[in-house]
């Protein structure tokens, strides 16, 4: 891995051991975590930046390498609720790139954040070259589903203790 002033670059070999620690893909071959490397892009964000927005399309998925997002749900009445703080090895926006729905939640940048970038058009294709690789990820995005709607259950049914009331950036 090479380091330039604030910027991580990252060889292929390296994107494919880090993503091979990655829950989402940590069942996927070596041949397969190799192909996700070579298609993803690093991309950085500033503090406070809206990597993002819960109700827009979702068109990529991102892999945290460097600093720590916060997942927060925003609500109809204008409150919100930070569900999740995500550092390094985290993804976050997997159903994007199966989907192209609208995103359940925003993801902010609380410090400098890099990330890998996997678009859904790139690995949709990947896919139509390895249908396996769906059946890695499959019961780790179900997992991670379920665990998300089990806390904004918990999160609605406690009175709303951890909203938040202010605009994100």
């Amino acid at each position: 891995m090479s380091w330039y002033p604030d910027k991580m670059v990252m060889s292929i070999d390296d994107r494919r051991q880090f993503l091979g620690k990655v829950d989402i893909f940590a069942h996927c071959k070596k041949r397969d975590l190799k192909a996700l490397a070579k298609t993803c892009e690093e991309r950085s964000f500033m503090p406070g930046q809206v990597i993002c927005r819960q109700g827009t399309r979702g068109v990529a998925m991102f892999v945290i390498t460097r600093g720590t997002v916060r997942i927060v749900e925003e609500f109809e009445s204008g409150g919100s609720a930070i569900v999740a703080r995500l550092g390094p090895g985290a993804a976050v926006g997997e159903m994007a790139i199966l989907d192209g729905a609208e995103r359940t939640a925003t993801v902010v940048a609380e410090d400098t954040v890099e990330a890998l970038v996997l678009t859904s058009w790139d690995f949709k294709a990947m896919l139509r070259q390895r249908p396996e690789v769906a059946l890695d990820i499959l019961p780790v995005v179900v997992r991670r589903f379920r665990e998300t709607a089990a806390e904004l259950r918990r999160l609605t049914s406690d009175g709303g203790a951890q909203r938040e009331h202010r605009e994100l950036p």
